[in-house]
């Protein structure tokens, strides 16, 4: 039953219909006088006996379909369908009312017909009306003198995005473009479609527009490059708008609307990705309700984890960082988004067992996502080897018994793919790391799983912020080598996946993400390069060579391993090489020896372990011209 709650406004709504019935009536009223005299003599009484009637009749029905609700400002179709339904079960109400009293005999169908007209144009148009002239002086022009912009498409998006960009001073909505030949010449919302997409570089030109916003959600990946591509050609700045939903409201100032959150389109936009679906149910049963513990969680992965995991109301997110600052920024950011949260923010090594055990202890985590590790290859490889082993693999140990020795119903290890036939340092702590937790799954209730995956778009490592900040002082852009090859996933995915993966396994498994397709490194960069800001010269590519521990394809399974598929059709469970129990105490007496070993003995002592660690052998380019191609050795 709706709720009836009459204000200020509520009253003055109910006044102005009330007039307006009035007036509908009378002037019905005057038009059907066929004989003018005597019509006016029997206008006051029959027009009031009439009044009297449809006055309260209407108040009721327009009360009951909750003509006074709303606010006029935000009329709309919806406000306009209900003035007619409520309009046209008054009139009924009203002629039932007169049959019933038997006061029927000056009024003819034709009276009840115009009378529900006129209603419906005077409530409509007032309510319009209204909403016109206060957006005018909300708005008025004040997007005259706005970024002059196209919009890419003429759809249901394109219209949504023109009506919120006209209440922003910060663009201007110079035209379409569509590539059906159909909406040509059509206005959408005072806008014209102009040409098809393919027209931009002229069209741009001659209206020195600089900037283009897509506004086609559902488009193909291969739209949006050759989208790209023609901005590029156009030297325009392509943007977008990452969700769509209407107006938006300001949370802090009532009544104010928020512009669209227009951004560049990022390089993740121009990667074939299928949409993730995820198990709630089961993610709800593993979260929900339970204590689950971040190790690494001011990390690009770890912030992430924590985010998602926060949107299923765990009843306590225990941060574990390291870094003060990282720690502050995502404490923040998740008070700021989930104020009835509960978070402990521990600041700690995981290497310091007394600092992991208090913690354990204190909070008994049901759950616990490892996500701390170095994993920069490079700065790994070259005179920071053991402090690798000892963070990747000590670090795990120290996490991993602690879960063992407090109750800690499930451990999940975020690996990598270049756990997998490792050809450097920090790949081979990772696949040792694994095969620790492995081995303690033998004798322990805790259950140990392995989420194995690729680089991430945007993370700390990635080369995307390298690539950028290179494009941002005009290059060149430095690729290692043209034939490197690398699998990508979004922060995003990689962490639901993660989650997802939390939610299947029995102990001991090792998942494998699909990584959808692998990309080539310069393709990367010449794709960012296309989305950057249009600059008088041009930005070149140069190759500078494998730099230490890098190899050109990383792979997602070493060759002994098999792959079985899980109900989730985007994870894979990789039969791996068994590890014994016993190999815990050996491993864990290397690495809490007094001495720090040189770079050559951790490897070595890494090959011991991981047998199948092989150090790579770098390919060099002889040389590199400026054009970013190879000259003859």
């Amino acid at each position: 039953m709706k709720r009836f709650a009459f204000n200020e406004r509520a009253v003055m709504a109910f006044c102005h219909d009330a007039i307006m019935l009035v007036l509908s009536w009378t002037i019905t009223f005057l038009l059907l006088s066929s004989v003018w005299n005597e019509n006016l003599k029997i206008l006051p009484e029959s027009l009031t006996l009439v009044l009297a009637v449809a006055i309260p009749v209407q108040a009721v029905i327009s009360t009951l379909f909750g003509m006074y609700q709303g606010l006029w400002r935000y009329a709309s179709l919806p406000d306009v369908q209900r003035i007619v339904a409520s309009v046209v079960a008054g009139s009924v109400a009203v002629a039932l009312t007169l049959m019933a009293g038997g006061w029927m005999d000056v009024l003819g169908f034709a009276h009840f017909f115009i009378q529900a007209l006129l209603l419906i144009t005077l409530m409509a148009g007032s309510r319009i009306s209204y909403r016109s002239w206060k957006e005018w002086r909300l708005y008025g022009n004040s997007n005259e003198n706005g970024t002059p912009v196209l919009v890419l498409g003429a759809g249901d998006a394109a219209v949504g995005l023109i009506k919120e960009l006209s209440r922003s001073a910060d663009w201007r909505v110079m035209g379409l473009l569509d590539d059906d030949p159909n909406k040509r010449h059509r206005l959408l919302h005072g806008a014209r479609v102009l040409g098809s997409i393919e027209e931009l570089p002229r069209i741009a030109r001659s209206l020195k527009v600089k900037h283009a916003i897509i506004a086609m959600p559902s488009v193909t990946y291969p739209i949006r490059r050759r989208i790209v591509e023609v901005c590029n050609k156009a030297r325009v700045i392509v943007l977008t708008v990452p969700k769509f939903n209407g107006i938006s409201m300001s949370p802090s100032v009532p009544g104010k609307v928020v512009p669209p959150k227009i951004r560049r389109v990022a390089v993740e936009d121009l990667m074939k990705r299928e949409p993730i679906v995820l198990d709630d149910a089961g993610l709800h049963d593993l979260i929900t309700d339970k204590v689950i513990m971040v190790t690494g969680a001011g990390g690009s992965i770890g912030s992430e984890l924590c985010r998602q995991i926060a949107t299923y109301q765990p009843s306590m997110l225990v941060l574990f960082e390291q870094n003060e600052f990282a720690m502050y920024r995502i404490e923040q950011s998740l008070r700021d988004a989930f104020e009835n949260l509960p978070i402990a923010s521990v600041i700690g090594d995981i290497k310091n067992a007394k600092r992991v055990n208090q913690a354990m202890h204190q909070y008994s985590p049901s759950l616990v996502f490892h996500a701390a590790a170095y994993k920069h290859v490079p700065m790994m490889e070259e005179s920071n080897a053991w402090e690798a082993v000892q963070n990747n693999v000590l670090g795990t140990l120290v996490v991993a018994r602690a879960a063992i020795e407090y109750g800690v119903k499930k451990f999940v290890l975020i690996s990598t793919d270049k756990a997998v036939n490792p050809t450097n340092v920090m790949g081979a702590t990772k696949r040792l790391s694994e095969m620790l937790c492995q081995a303690l799954q033998q004798t322990s209730n805790t259950r140990f799983e392995i989420v194995r995956f690729g680089n991430v778009l945007g993370s700390a490592g990635s080369v995307i912020p390298r690539f950028q900040e290179q494009i941002d002082h005009g290059g060149p852009v430095t690729v290692t080598h043209p034939d490197m090859v690398r699998y990508f996933m979004s922060i995003p995915e990689a962490a639901q996946l993660v989650l997802q993966a939390g939610t299947m396994g029995l102990g001991g498994e090792v998942f494998v993400l699909d990584m959808g397709e692998p990309v080539k490194i310069v393709d990367l960069a010449y794709d960012m390069i296309r989305l950057s800001e249009p600059t008088d010269g041009e930005i070149k590519i140069v190759y500078t060579g494998l730099r230490p521990g890098e190899k050109l394809f990383e792979e997602l399974l070493a060759h002994d391993e098999q792959t079985r598929p899980t109900p989730h059709p985007k994870l894979r469970i990789a039969k791996a090489r068994e590890v014994d129990a016993s190999f815990v105490e050996p491993v864990s007496t290397w690495l809490y020896q007094d001495r720090i070993p040189d770079d050559s003995d951790v490897r070595r002592e890494l090959k011991r372990w991981v047998p199948e660690y092989v150090a790579q052998v770098r390919p060099r380019l002889k040389s590199i011209n400026g054009s970013g191609e190879k000259k003859s050795a």
